[in-house]
C-alpha cells in the first residue's frame, strides 16, 4: 500500500510536523495511561510470583517435620571408642548390646623373598639363556629365559606359572611372594642366574604367617569374622583391641537431628518472615511511574533503571494476600495442640517464643527466637512429645489437632493456590490468573488504541494537507489578479 502524500508548510509557513506531534501527544495520553498500567500490572504479577515461589519452598521444607518417620533416626554410643566403635546405618531393635572382643582379625603376611638383578632397569635384555624352577605347595614351574627377555617379560612369565607365586619390580629389587603363606624355593636349572641375582645353590623364601579371624560376642553370641569391620542390627561395628569386660553399646533418639530439624525450620520461617514484611512494607514513591519507551530514551541507562526501581517500590505494600498467610502462619504456630500433654502443647513449652517483651519488640513483626537449653532439655527427656507437637495427625483433619507442621503446610497451601489464581506461573502455557486475563484485556484496549491513533493523525495530515493544497491555489489566483492588474 502506497502511504499518502503529506505536505508539511509549503503554502502556509507552518511547522506542520511538530503541531501534529503536540496534537498527538494530547491524544496519546490513554493509550500512555494503558501502556503504564500494563507495566505495574506486570510488575505485580512477577512480585506475586517471587514471594509464592518463596513460599512453596518452604512449604517443601516442612516435609522433614511433618512426618513422625523423619524423626525415627537412631544414634549408638560406645562407652570405649579405644576397643569398639559404632554407627548407625539402618534401624536397630534393640535399646543396648554388649559387645566382647576375643579376637582381633590381622591380615595374613605371606610367604616371601627378593632377588637384586644386575641388569640396569626392568627394560634391559638378558645376555646369556638360563631357566630356574618354582616350587610351592609340591607345584613347580619352570621359567625359561633368553637373550630376548627382559626382567619385565620375566615376570609376567611367574605371574603367569600355576606356582601361585607374583613378582613385582620395585627399588631395584624383585620381589616374589606366595599369598597363601607357605614357603616356596627357587632353583636354577641351567646356566647362570647371576643376572637375575639367582645363586647356583636353591633359594629358600622366608615363611609367612597366617592371617586371623575376628572372634566377637555379641550379646552372649559367639562370631568368627574375616575382618574388624561388620554390620549388625542396622549398625556398623569396628573392633580395635581385646576386651576383657564386654563394651556396652546403647542405641537411642538422634536428638542433635531432632534439634537440627526444628532449628532449620525455625531459620526458614523467620527468613519468610522477613521478605514478606519487607515487600508488604515497603516504601510506595509518589510521583513516580513506569517509563515509557520515548521517556527512556532521553535517559541514561543508569538513571532509567534507578527511576524505574522507584516506581516498582511498593508495589505490593499493605497486599491483603500477604499479610494475611503472616497471620495464619502465626495463629497455626500459637494454637495449642488439641489432644497433646498440656505441657508440651505450645512451641513456648519447648523453648521457642517470639521477641522478648520491650518496646522494640514489635520490630521483629512475629519472628520466632529458641531456647536451645530448654529445646534440648525437652527433646532430651520427653522427645516423643516434642516430635508429636510438630507431627500429630488428625483422622477428622480438625486443625487444632493437627501437628504444627501440617497446619503450617496447610496455611501455605491456601496461599499459594491463592497466589497462582492472582499471578499464574511462569512454566503455565496459557495464562489464566486475574493478573493473566487482566493484561490480556489491556493489550486488546492498547491494540484498539493505537490503530484509533493511527486513523487521527492520518486525520490531522488529511486536514492540514487540504489546507496547504487550498492556500497554495489562493496563491497562484492572487499572482494571476496582481499579474493582470499591472498590465492594464
Amino acid at each position: 500500500m502506497v502511504s499518502s502524500i503529506r505536505f508539511g508548510g509549503m503554502a502556509s509557513g507552518l511547522d506542520t510536523e511538530k503541531i501534529v506531534k503536540e496534537l498527538m501527544n494530547a491524544e496519546r495520553a490513554p493509550l500512555n495511561r494503558l501502556l503504564k498500567n500494563k507495566q505495574l500490572q506486570e510488575w505485580k504479577r512477577d512480585s506475586y510470583r517471587e514471594m509464592n515461589s518463596m513460599l512453596l519452598d518452604f512449604q517443601k521444607s516442612l516435609d522433614s517435620l511433618r512426618f513422625t518417620t523423619n524423626f525415627d533416626k537412631k544414634k549408638a554410643v560406645s562407652d570405649n571408642d579405644s576397643a569398639v566403635t559404632v554407627k548407625t546405618n539402618g534401624k536397630p531393635t534393640l535399646s543396648n548390646y554388649s559387645i566382647k572382643v576375643n579376637q582381633v582379625a590381622t591380615a595374613a603376611v605371606p610367604a616371601s623373598t627378593s632377588l637384586t638383578p644386575t641388569l640396569a632397569n626392568s627394560t634391559t635384555k638378558f645376555t646369556s639363556d638360563f631357566s630356574f624352577e618354582i616350587t610351592a605347595g609340591g607345584n613347580t614351574s619352570t621359567i625359561n629365559v633368553t637373550t630376548d627377555d627382559t626382567l619385565d617379560s620375566v615376570i609376567r612369565q611367574i605371574n603367569q606359572s600355576s606356582s601361585g607365586v607374583k613378582a613385582t619390580y620395585f627399588n631395584n629389587q624383585l620381589v616374589l611372594t606366595n599369598s597363601d603363606g607357605t614357603t616356596f624355593d627357587l632353583n636354577v636349572t641351567s646356566g647362570s642366574g647371576a643376572e637375575l641375582g639367582l645363586g647356583s645353590t636353591k633359594l629358600t623364601s622366608s615363611a609367612g604367617t597366617p592371617g586371623k579371624d575376628a572372634i566377637v560376642e555379641i550379646n552372649g553370641v559367639s562370631h568368627t569374622l574375616k575382618g574388624n569391620t561388620f554390620t549388625y542390627d542396622g549398625m556398623e561395628f569396628t573392633v580395635k583391641q581385646t576386651t576383657v569386660s564386654p563394651v556396652n553399646v546403647s542405641v537411642k533418639a538422634d536428638e542433635d537431628a531432632v534439634f537440627n530439624a526444628i532449628s532449620n525450620f525455625v531459620t526458614k520461617y523467620n527468613e519468610v518472615i522477613d521478605k514478606v514484611n519487607a515487600k508488604t512494607s515497603e516504601k510506595k514513591n509518589k510521583g513516580y511511574e513506569p517509563l515509557l519507551d520515548e521517556d527512556r530514551e532521553k535517559l541514561s541507562e543508569t538513571v532509567a533503571e534507578k527511576m524505574e526501581n522507584m516506581a516498582k517500590s511498593g508495589i505490593l505494600q499493605r497486599d491483603s494476600t500477604l499479610t494475611s498467610v503472616l497471620n495464619s502462619m502465626r495463629f497455626a504456630l500459637t494454637n495449642p495442640l488439641k489432644g497433646a500433654d498440656a505441657s508440651f502443647d505450645t512451641l513456648s513449652e519447648i523453648g521457642i517464643t517470639g521477641a522478648t517483651n520491650s518496646k522494640y519488640a514489635y520490630l521483629d513483626k512475629g519472628k520466632l527466637y529458641i531456647d536451645e537449653t530448654k529445646l534440648r532439655e525437652a527433646i532430651n527427656k520427653n522427645g516423643e512429645k516434642v516430635v508429636q507437637l510438630f507431627t500429630q495427625y488428625s483422622s477428622n483433619k480438625d486443625a487444632n489437632e493437627t501437628g504444627l507442621a501440617q497446619r503450617m503446610y496447610d496455611e501455605l497451601n491456601k496461599t499459594i493456590k491463592l497466589l497462582s489464581s492472582k499471578a499464574g506461573n511462569s512454566t503455565a502455557a496459557v495464562d489464566d490468573s486475574e493478573i493473566g486475563k487482566n493484561l490480556s484485556r489491556i493489550s486488546d484496549d492498547i491494540n484498539s488504541w493505537q490503530d484509533r491513533l493511527k486513523k487521527t493523525e492520518d486525520r490531522y495530515w488529511k486536514q492540514f494537507t487540504a489546507m496547504e493544497t487550498a492556500l497554495s491555489k489562493y496563491n497562484s489566483q492572487s499572482s494571476w489578479f496582481t499579474n493582470m492588474s499591472s498590465g492594464q
